[in-house]
């Protein structure tokens, strides 16, 4: 017994509106976030164009994804991957010294990512595995 084609294009439209609520509210929780965690972390370390180097926009938007990562997984490892965050932070506690405020939007923010993977995968899934039209 297989699934039947209305149900697979409900599933494929149901994680195509998942999809459309993760970006809103990464449209939304990113000016947030920005200014709670961003312009508060890169007073704090002046060298932090080092942790992502790229250009006006860009870089603030990755540094707060990274920031809100930091206060969430908590540990700073001093590996390959974070090495140069490790030296620029000295590896400070971003959970320890985070408002309730700040965590709560942090895990908003990874819940919210989470979202949009799954969505993402499940709907190319439908789309391409199953060929289902939308």
């Amino acid at each position: 017994m297989g699934i039947s084609l209305e149900t697979k294009e409900w599933l494929a439209s149901l994680f195509a509106l998942g999809l459309g609520i993760a970006c809103l509210g990464f449209f939304i929780l990113i000016p947030f976030l920005y200014f709670r965690l961003t312009r508060k972390y890169d007073a704090m370390f002046p060298e932090y164009h080092r942790i992502v180097p790229l250009p006006s926009v860009m870089g603030a938007v990755a540094r707060t994804g990274l920031y809100a990562y930091f206060i969430v997984f908590r540990n700073l490892h001093k590996d390959k991957r974070h090495k140069i965050t490790y030296e620029v932070t000295n590896n400070y506690d971003f959970r320890g010294n985070a408002l309730r405020m700040d965590i709560v939007l942090s895990y908003l923010y990874v819940f919210i990512a989470f979202l949009f993977i799954a969505s993402l995968i499940a709907l190319l899934f439908f789309t391409k595995v199953l060929g289902v039209n939308l």
